[in-house]
Formats: structure tokens, sequence, C-alpha cells
């Protein structure tokens, strides 16, 4: 029987191949009561055997990666997109660039490594490690040669198996310039072997491929110094080189020197036969950062060969029972892609070329590939919340107090500014309410002042907590741009989900102060205060964020003052809605959702003031209700009463004629809308439908769900004069925008001149065309 663990947070740090092997074989194995979060600078992970395929053009980007935070959604993980740069092994504690310390109880590190830069001049070399950031510069250099046709020198440095597979992929790529002789691709080694570490025959096949795709190879070439002209060698000699591709032996992070973790020469972490650090055993390292007792080449392969050790010795080490020893499997068949789709096979010694050793390579890799990022989801993410199993018997927070005490401890942590003290004054007794829009309400103050006050709901989209609080801060602060209104304080209700593995009031804590503290980040830039609150617990992750905020009358009592002829414009890509609702069924890729969470993420503060500084007669942000619902809003539109109601509906005397050619939507957004995979709030905004005179025009196309799609943190819809809407987008896209567009034009609306009629009539109308110019005119001189 497995023994039950105490509730413990598991981090692994880096999205190498070894944890690749680990969050698979967790997703078939889930360890109760453990919390296990991964955090990674990329979201994709490439695989490593895959990229000379790459290069050389055989697969496309999205063949040879693994998207991550999926890989953690089917292990039952939290995602985390940050950098670590230093660990704290006595406080427990990994430092992040730009967001607060993540605690942790076991760590594991599978960071990889980077070419060495001993090499004097080395920065004005291109690294191939992180593989991501050499394939955008390979991108632009083959743009760069198919656009200019210029004579271009390329050198490559380090001719072991890597350097010489990624020499025969740029060959077959640049396959015309280089038997032109317009390119010249030069492979430059300090030893006498090319490829180092293989068999003799295995090199003199090599040599043959490398020769027959003009490969210019130099052995016993050791580089001293790298120039912007060329390197130089150990012995004086000088080769001319444009560019320079640093693919030299592996050299560890830098900030592992500052861990107080034990390292070696050569800065990597020294491990024990359980992969455990020899000076803190509750850290393991694997794969090309960790220095084992019995060296082995650095290579994809021995990551992946760590991974199912360090699965087992992890879980081990959290139900404390015993670990097992690591043991190299080294194996005598090694395989060397020559660029096109051949490869050099060598077994014991013998050797051969053939198409049937890439094409066997091939279909293990992509086996590999597929079986990873096509994992089922686990039962535990089904609904849209992360988390591990619970330990059975036991409560999250206890009773109310413990709750409250929590919270009180965490508020007592964050940075705040000075609090505002607009509100000193307020007479409640004699305040007037005025309502804003369904959820946001002023009170009627003294001194031309009212006091704005909006609360918000909202569950979590992403694992992770800090960008959670950022993400419900700014959802939240958008209503009270939208109004022009200016925040001063805050206070939250954050429920924790009673699944969570947190049963330990510290474990709750964590994730607590890391909610508080990405809202208090948000908030604090509008010199806003977080400044009360309480924890709950409840069947997800939520936070409720109840805003005040200051307003001056005039403005307030002005708004929704829309005319016949106005522009709308829409500052932000509508969809996330939908990608969200595909990220739970584990259908988003991992670019999809990072590109929208950092439009999210992009105040609003700005763009409402463009809009005041261009005349706006009303302004509304884009939330729940989708851009169909804030357009009806805008317009003080209701449907007819239905089931006998007597309440009458208010009338609207304006109409909107929506261009369907100019909204703009987040990519991954449309694939959504054509494959059906919609929010659950779809449904009961499709009731805005009803508003559409001609529905029958884009029922047949797929963009027709993102129109009542709703967003988090989604833009800001402005009403403005159709004689300042072209200044304003122009302001808007400087100021980062670009995506900003007018999307529909006010008119009149067209009816009879009874009152049934008018209640009754469709405000909107779906147009072709992006050209609002002419259109706002139109609308402009009918309303004259």
């Amino acid at each position: 029987m497995q023994k039950q663990t105490h509730c413990q947070d598991l981090v692994l740090i880096g999205g190498g191949h070894s944890h690749l092997v680990l969050l698979q074989q967790w997703a078939k194995q889930p360890l109760p009561g453990v919390r296990l979060t991964l955090v990674s600078p990329q979201v994709q992970s490439p695989y490593s055997p895959m990229v000379p395929g790459l290069i050389a053009g055989h697969y496309s980007h999205s063949d040879i990666h693994i998207d991550l935070p999926r890989l953690c959604r089917a292990a039952g993980a939290r995602f985390i997109h940050a950098c670590a740069h230093n660990i704290d092994p006595l406080e427990n504690r990994v430092s992040l660039l730009g967001r607060p310390d993540l605690a942790f109880d076991f760590l594991s590190l599978a960071v990889g490594a980077s070419p060495c830069h001993d090499i004097p001049g080395s920065e004005l070399a291109v690294p191939v490690k992180p593989i991501g950031q050499f394939y955008r510069y390979w991108e632009q250099l083959k743009q760069q040669i198919q656009r200019k046709h210029q004579p271009l020198k390329l050198g490559i440095i380090g001719g072991g198996a890597g350097g010489c597979e990624l020499a025969m992929a740029i060959a077959c790529a640049l396959e015309e310039p280089l038997y032109s002789g317009r390119v010249e691709l030069y492979l430059v080694q300090s030893g006498r072997k090319i490829p180092a570490d293989f068999p003799l025959l295995a090199r003199r096949l090599a040599a043959r491929e490398m020769s027959r795709l003009k490969i210019h190879a130099h052995t016993n070439w050791r580089v001293t110094e790298i120039t912007s002209r060329g390197i130089y060698s150990d012995e004086g000699r000088f080769l001319a080189l444009d560019k320079a591709m640093l693919c030299t032996e592996s050299s560890a992070p830098p900030w592992l020197a500052q861990s107080g973790l034990a390292i070696d020469e050569h800065g990597f972490v020294q491990v024990d036969d359980y992969l455990r650090s020899i000076s803190h055993p509750h850290i393991f390292a694997a794969g090309d950062v960790a220095a084992t007792s019995a060296p082995q080449p650095k290579s994809s392969q021995a990551a992946q060969q760590q991974g199912p050790t360090l699965f087992h010795n992890v879980r081990a080490a959290l139900q404390d029972t015993p670990l097992q020893a690591y043991r190299p499997r080294p194996s005598r068949l090694q395989r060397l892609s020559c660029g096109s789709q051949h490869a050099i096979a060598t077994f014991s010694g013998l050797a051969a070329v053939s198409a049937l050793f890439w094409h066997a390579k091939d279909r293990a890799d992509r086996r590999f590939v597929d079986q990873v990022n096509h994992l089922p989801l686990s039962r535990f993410v089904r609904s849209g919340n992360v988390h591990a199993q619970n330990v059975e018997g036991e409560n999250v927070l206890g009773d109310g107090a413990l709750g409250v005490d929590l919270f009180d401890q965490a508020l007592a942590r964050l940075a705040q500014p000075v609090p505002k003290k607009a509100s000193e004054e307020t007479a409640i007794d004699r305040a007037r309410s005025i309502a804003l829009t369904t959820a946001t309400s002023a009170l009627e103050l003294p001194s031309d002042k009212l006091l704005v006050q909006h609360t918000e709901q909202l569950c979590a989209p992403v694992q992770d907590p800090w960008l959670f609080g950022r993400l419900a801060a700014q959802h939240s602060l958008s209503h009270l741009f939208a109004v022009q209104a200016e925040p001063f304080s805050a206070q939250a209700l954050v429920t924790l989900p009673t699944q969570l593995p947190n049963a330990s009031p510290a474990l709750a804590s964590r994730d607590l102060q890391l909610i508080l503290d990405g809202a208090a980040r948000e908030l604090n830039q509008y010199d806003c205060s977080l400044t009360g609150g309480q924890l709950l617990e409840g069947p997800a992750a939520q936070i409720g964020l109840t805003l005040n905020g200051s307003g001056d009358r005039a403005s307030l009592a002005a708004r929704n003052s829309v005319r016949a002829g106005d522009c709308l414009i829409l500052t932000k890509p509508l969809g996330n809605g939908a990608l969200f609702a595909a990220q739970a069924q584990g259908k988003a890729h991992a670019r999809w959702l990072q590109q929208a969470l950092d439009t999210m993420l992009q105040s609003n503060l700005t763009a409402a003031n463009i809009f005041m500084r261009n005349g706006v007669r009303a302004m509304t942000s884009v939330h729940r209700a989708g851009l169909l619902g804030q357009i009806l809003e805008m317009l003080h539109w209701h449907p007819q009463p239905v089931d006998g109601a007597t309440q009458p509906a208010e009338l609207s005397t304006l109409a909107v004629s929506v261009l369907t050619d100019a909204l703009p939507f987040l990519t991954g957004a449309t694939y959504c809308a054509e494959h059906a995979v919609l929010s659950y709030l779809h449904q009961h905004n499709a009731r805005s439908y009803k508003a559409v005179q001609n529905p029958g025009f884009w029922q047949g196309k797929p963009h027709l769900p993102m129109l009542v799609d709703p967003q988090i943190c989604g833009g800001l819809l402005g009403s403005v004069p159709a004689e300042h809407a072209e200044q304003c987008i122009s302001a808007l896209h400087a100021a980062g925008w670009r995506h900003a567009a007018v999307i529909g034009v006010v008119d009149t609306l067209t009816t009879e001149n009874d009152a049934h009629a008018q209640t009754s009539a469709q405000p909107i109308y779906l147009a072709t065309g992006s050209d609002w110019k002419k259109l706002a005119a139109n609308r402009a001189t009918v309303a004259l």
C-alpha cells in the first residue's frame, strides 16, 4: 500500500527532459497530499533530438515542442511562467524574477545548461542554447540570406555530435546558397575527432556527408578569441567569419554558485547516487545541471534516462521510504542526423548511413512528443480547477477564526501605499445612489465628488495564484477606469478550494500570500491600498474585490450620452473566454494563452485617458456580458418583457452597425469558435443575439460566438465622435494598443413611431467591411 504523505509542496524548476518524464509518470501515479508545481521561463519545451530536423525544415515549430501548461494540467500540477534566479535551501524558497519568492518543501532542478562562454569575445557569438532564442535568430538569418543575396561566412564552434548535426541541418536548409558559393559554412573543433566520441567508421561517414554538403571542417582548431571579423586559434591562425555560433561544452547557470548548494568546479550541482544534492538532501537535480558521481556525457538521452529514477526518488522522499540509486545505461547504439532525411547509425564499432535510420529515429521522437502532449487530463482538473488529491479527514482552514488570522497575517506582509482620504467626510445618511452598471454604483458626496464602488467576483482562470491576483485586480480596476473614477482602497474576499492539499495553515498561507501579493502589485500602481478582507474555503479558488474610488460629479453624470454618427472603438481583441475554456479541455496551445495573458495584463487606464482626450461620450469595459452585451448596455436596450411581466422595457432610440470584418480577435480564438469550444457563460450571453436584426448574416460564419464571448480583463469600448475617431485610434496604437479598431457606428433606430415598435426593434446590425469613415458620415447625415 502507498504510504500516506503529509501535505507538502514539491516544486520543479525548469522544463528539462528529466522533468518531462517525471510529470508524465506523475500523471499516471499522482501522490495524494502533494501539491506539484512546475516553474519555467518558457511555456513550451523543445525536444532536443528533433532540433536539427527543425533547423533543416523537416519539422514545424509545434512538431518538436511540448506544451508545459497542458502537461501540468494532465499531471494535476500548477504551472508558473517565471524565471528562477536563486535558491535559499535553508529557508526553502526560490527567488523568481519580477515576482514574490515561491516556498517549497522539496525541490527538483532540471534547468539545463548553455554553451560555455569562457572564450574571450563569446558575447559576439550566438549560443545554440536556449534553443528558443537560437531558433528565432536562425529564422531571421534565413530571411536575411534569401533577401540580401550577399556573400556570407558562417561558423559553428564545437565539433561534437550536436555541432555536427547542427552544421548538416544548416547546410540542408541553405543548400542552394552553399552550392553556389554565396554562403560558406565552417565547423571548428578543438580536438582531432569530428564528431567526438564516435568510432572511426562513423567519423569517416560523417566527414563524407559534410564534404557532400559543402561544410568546411577544421580539426585541432582551439578557438582562443572571437571577434566581429572572425575567430583566432591558439596557434595564431585566423578564420574570417561574419557570424559565429557556439555549440561548445555546456556551462551551468551562474546563479547556482550563489545558491549555497554544493557545486563542482564547472558550477553544476553535485548529486549523490540518488540524484539528491550532497549538501541539501531535500533538493534534487537531474539532466545537464547535475554533476553525478559517475560522470557521463551531458545529453538529452542521459536526462531522459534519469527521469524515472528522479520520479521514484522524489516520491520516496515525500513518503520517507527507501530511494533507489541511479545507474546509467550506456547504449551501444548511436545515431547522427545528416541534415537530409537520413542518418548515421553506429553499433559496437560498426557504422552505416541510411534513410531507414532517420525514419526510425523520427518515429520514436514523434511518439514521445505525441504521448506527452496528449496525456489525458487529470480527473482533478477537468472542471477547470487544478489541485492535487486532498488528504482524507483534513480541513484547509479549520474554523473561521483561523481564516481571519491567516488573512491578517498575509495582509500585514504587503507593501501598501499611503491611502488617500477622498472619502473621509462622506455623509452616508444624505447619500443618493446613482446606478452606473449592474455591479457598480456611486454615492453622492460633498464637494462635487462621488464615491464610486465596484464589486467583482472572479474564479481563477490560471493555475498561478500570483498571476490570478494580478488578473483579478486589473479586471476590477477596469470598471473604475471606464467611469473615470480614481481608485483609492480595496477589500478582498479570497476563497481557497477545499480540495487543495493545504490542510496545514502554512500551505494555505502560501497561496493566500501569493494571491494578495499579485492583487496588491496592480492596485499599488494607482495608489490604491488593499485595506482588508476575509479568507473562506469553497469548491474553487476565487477572489472577490470591492474597489472604492472617487469621481467628478460632472463626468459621471455625462456618461452614456451616445449619439448617432459616433464610432465605437474597442481597445483589446476578443476571445479570452473561449481560450480559457479550451485550456480547461486541453485544447489550447500554450502560446495562445501566453499572448492572451500579455494582453489581459495591459492596464486600461492609459486607454481611458486617451478616450477622454478625444471627447468620448460613453465608455465601458468589456467583461462577462461580452461585446454585444456591453453595446446593448451602452444603448440602454432591454428586450421586451416575457412571461406576463408588467415591467415595461426601457426605450431605445439608437442602433449600432457592427463592422464584422474590423473585429480584433486573440490568436486561437477563432479556432475555438470553429470547433465549438466556448465558455460556460456563452449560452447565457447568447440571449444578446435577440437584439441582432440580421442574425442569419453571420450564423454561417465561425466568428459569431466571439460577439458574446465573456472577457476577463477585456478592453474598453468607447463611443467617440466620428471626427475624433481616427486621431483616437492613432493615439491608442502609439500607446501600445495595436489591436484597437473602430468596430461599429451608432445610428438612429429605424422603427415605427409607437412605443411597442421601439421596444421590440433590434438595435444591432451586422455589417460587412471595415470602412467606418463612409458609414459614419452617412449616419451623421441621417441624424441631422
